[in-house]
C-alpha cells in the first residue's frame, strides 16, 4: 500500500487559492466578449462581478491574512473580465492563457516567499487529499469556461469564426436572447421563425445554413467534450483521446464535403478544443499522481 504524501502548507494554501480565483474567475457567471456583448444584461452582470470581487476579497483575506495578496486576487477578479471584453477577440485567447499564468503563479511565489500557511484544516482529510481536491476543482472550472474563451479567441484569429452579417439581422437575434454556440457562433434568425435554419455568414462571406437547435447544443457539446478529454489524457489513456477525436471527425463527415468553410471552422475549432483538454489533462494528471499516488493503481491502461 502506498504511503499517504505529505505536503506543506503552503502548497496546500496555493491549491486553495487557485480553486478560489478559478471560482469567481468561471464558476459565477459567464463573461460578456467583444463582437458579442450586443443587447448584453449589463446591470445584472455589472452586480455579480460585484459580488464576485467581494467574495475575493472577503475569502482570500480569510484564507491569507495578507493585504498584498488578497489585493493582488482583487485585482485579478476585477480586470480579467474587463480586459477580456476591452481587447479585440483576436487577442482573447492570449489575455486568457496570460491571465491563467500569472493567477498562478504569482501567488505561488509569493507564498512561497513569505511563508503562508492555510488556517483552514480539514482534520478528516490530510493536505494531499485536499490538494487534489482544489486542482481538479480548478482545471475542470477552467475547461469548461475558460477553455470557451480561448477556443473563441482562436477561431476569431484564423478567420473563421462566425459572425452576424449586418446590424439590422444582429438586433433581431438579441432580441429574442438566443444562446451563442460552443464556439461563439453568432446565429441570425427571423422572430417569427426562432425555430427554423439559420444563417452564418463567415468572415469570407460564405453563407452557411445550419439548424438553430444544433447551434444551441454546440456549447454543451463543446464543455462536454473538453471534460471528457481531460478525464482520458489524466487517466493515461491516450488511445482513447484519438479514438474520440476520429469518432467526431466521422459525425461529421457529410458537412466537411460540402463546405470547405465549414470543414475549417471545425478542425480550427475541434483542434482548438483539443489542445486546451490536453494541457489542462496533463497539467491534473501529474498534480493528481503527486498528490495522490493511490491513482496509480486506477489509471486506464492505454
Amino acid at each position: 500500500m502506498i504511503a499517504p504524501k505529505i505536503i506543506s502548507a503552503e502548497l496546500l494554501l496555493c491549491t486553495e487559492i487557485l480553486l478560489l480565483w478559478s471560482f469567481v474567475s468561471y464558476g459565477i457567471a459567464a463573461d460578456p466578449l467583444k463582437e458579442e456583448a450586443q443587447r448584453f444584461r449589463w446591470q445584472g452582470w455589472s452586480w455579480l462581478l460585484a459580488f464576485r470581487v467581494v467574495v475575493m476579497a472577503v475569502v482570500a483575506y480569510a484564507m491569507t491574512r495578507s493585504i498584498v495578496l488578497t489585493l493582488f486576487l482583487l485585482f485579478i477578479a476585477l480586470v480579467q473580465p474587463l480586459l477580456r471584453f476591452r481587447l479585440p477577440m483576436r487577442w482573447v485567447a492570449e489575455c486568457e492563457s496570460l491571465c491563467v499564468a500569472v493567477a498562478v503563479l504569482v501567488p505561488l511565489l509569493y507564498i512561497r516567499h513569505f511563508h503562508l500557511a492555510s488556517p483552514w484544516q480539514l482534520q478528516p482529510f490530510d493536505g494531499a487529499r485536499v490538494g487534489a481536491v482544489c486542482v481538479a476543482g480548478t482545471t475542470f472550472l477552467f475547461i469548461v469556461r475558460g477553455g470557451t474563451y480561448i477556443v473563441r479567441g482562436i477561431l476569431r484569429k484564423a478567420g473563421t469564426l462566425p459572425s452576424r452579417k449586418e446590424e439590422s439581422i444582429l438586433t433581431e437575434v438579441t432580441a429574442l436572447d438566443v444562446p451563442l454556440s460552443e464556439d461563439g457562433v453568432s446565429m441570425a434568425a427571423s422572430i417569427g421563425a426562432p425555430q427554423a435554419d439559420v444563417e452564418i455568414v463567415l468572415e469570407s462571406g460564405i453563407e452557411i445554413s445550419v439548424d438553430l437547435k444544433e447551434l444551441n447544443r454546440g456549447r454543451l457539446i463543446g464543455n462536454l467534450e473538453r471534460i471528457v478529454l481531460t478525464i482520458v489524457v489524466a487517466a493515461g489513456s491516450y488511445s482513447a483521446l484519438g479514438f474520440l477525436i476520429a469518432a467526431k471527425g466521422l459525425v461529421r463527415f457529410e458537412e466537411f464535403e460540402k463546405s470547405r468553410e465549414f470543414t475549417e471552422y471545425f478542425l480550427v475549432g475541434s483542434l482548438s478544443s483539443v489542445l486546451v483538454a490536453l494541457a489542462a489533462g496533463l497539467v491534473l494528471r501529474h498534480a493528481l499522481l503527486a498528490l495522490f499516488p493511490e491513482l496509480l493503481a486506477f489509471q486506464m491502461q492505454s
